[in-house]
């Protein structure tokens, strides 16, 4: 399960959007139901095929369909089920309840040309995120898809459709890299799931449209012993353990840009900056090859350590975690991405960790029932009582090459 998004430690992106769906390969579709002989071609892609990624519960298919549909045409969409291409097997379906997070519709009115050039939450046309898990030995080669619309309102039956096939991009693996810091009490939020907002951002940049933030984490630390996430006044931001925490390089490499003196919010869920520029606070982002971009953000007012052009080795230590940007409360947004140095203006590519012990997660359903059981649970109190909702293994649980999970809570090396 997962925390809902505002109860997480978030690096929400006020600028999310759809655009172009020409990277995908868009297959012919067909349609069924009375009535759909009269009903335009919905075209279907899939603009960046699906990196197989492992994690602890299995290997993990994230991409988005993007959907091009006639002038006139709202789609209204109840069911989406990916296919496996060769056997004709449903491996997973999204129904309504589901879909009312992961698809995006078009924005009304619809982004400007300037928008779609320097960045825009709105959505030209619609996306579905797709995000499902296989077993190792089950990773499908192609996918297929059948999606189901909702023509209630017409009068009509639902029309079905099928296309958006993609290859399982096999020949390519994801990023091994160290860690992000050292010791135990790291929690990762907003991460391996459908509804992290992380995975639902569809960012148009340059007239592009990317999912950077596709798995990305959101690094909080809770104390290993107690699980609690501050100490004193909960809602300042320099009362929580991870506030000053150090930062090290996930690999080696060579910094591309370094941004510091921003302030840091003082409290937590405080009004947050929205400019473009500097979303993602006190930040650095390092090339570490391949055309590949490892992305650090909201660190501590005047701690970055490094600057453009230097070259850091894994390990070392670039800065502090702080609280700076646009962020709920202290912590380290952490994403890999590819094909440029950006945190908005690129495409997320997966990455696992070389090494990391599960010590203990977040009990969610715990968290559920508080919020139930006491309508005056708010945020500041989760965050100040965090202890009654963690939960620590008897033994560690090593892994190698893996993501992490969502709210699970790891020891690195």
């Amino acid at each position: 399960m997962t925390l809902s998004a505002p109860a997480s430690c978030l690096f929400i992106m006020v600028i999310v959007a759809v655009l172009l769906l020409v990277c995908g390969c868009t297959q012919p579709q067909s349609a069924q139901g009375a009535g759909s002989a009269a009903v335009p071609a919905l075209n279907m892609s899939v603009p960046f095929a699906p990196v197989p990624v492992a994690s602890e519960n299995g290997i993990n298919l994230a991409y988005e369909i993007a959907l091009a549909p006639p002038a006139g045409m709202v789609p209204v969409v109840e069911k989406v089920e990916v296919i496996d291409a060769s056997t004709g097997k449903t491996l997973y379906t999204e129904d309504a309840g589901l879909l009312a997070s992961t698809y995006h519709p078009a924005s009304v009115p619809p982004p400007t040309p300037a928008e779609l050039q320097e960045g825009t939450g709105k959505l030209l046309t619609p996306r579905i995120s797709v995000w499902f898990v296989v077993s190792p030995d089950a990773i499908p080669d192609q996918l297929t898809h059948r999606i189901t619309l909702n023509r209630s309102a017409e009068g009509l039956p639902p029309l079905v459709l099928s296309g958006a096939n993609v290859i399982v991009r096999k020949d390519l693996a994801p990023v091994v890299i160290g860690a992000p810091f050292s010791g135990p009490g790291w929690l990762a939020m907003e991460t391996t799931s459908p509804l992290t907002h992380h995975f639902g951002g569809q960012i148009t940049v340059g007239n592009v449209t990317r999912v950077p933030q596709r798995y990305a984490q959101d690094w909080i630390y809770v104390d290993p012993a107690t699980g609690m996430a501050s100490s004193g006044n909960a809602t300042l931001a320099r009362d929580y353990y991870g506030f000053g925490k150090e930062i090290h390089a996930v690999a080696n490499g060579t910094v591309i840009s370094a941004q510091d003196g921003l302030p840091d919010l003082e409290t937590i869920y405080s009004a947050r900056p929205a400019a473009f520029a500097t979303l993602a606070g006190n930040n650095v982002i390092e090339a570490i090859g391949n055309g590949k971009y490892a992305c650090y953000g909201h660190m501590e007012n005047g701690s970055v350590r490094v600057q453009a052009g230097d070259t850091v080795t894994e390990g070392q230590v670039i800065g502090l975690m702080g609280n700076s940007g646009n962020s709920d409360l202290p912590h380290l947004h952490f994403q890999v991405v590819t094909g440029a140095p950006s945190f908005l203006g690129a495409e997320g590519y997966p990455h696992v960790y070389r090494s990391f012990s599960v010590i203990g997660d977040v009990n969610v359903t715990r968290v559920e029932e508080q919020q139930q059981a006491d309508p005056a649970f708010v945020f500041n109190r989760l965050w100040s009582e965090f202890g009654n909702f963690t939960d620590f293994y008897a033994q560690p649980v090593a892994q190698q090459d893996k993501l992490v999970e969502n709210n699970a809570i790891v020891q690195f090396p």
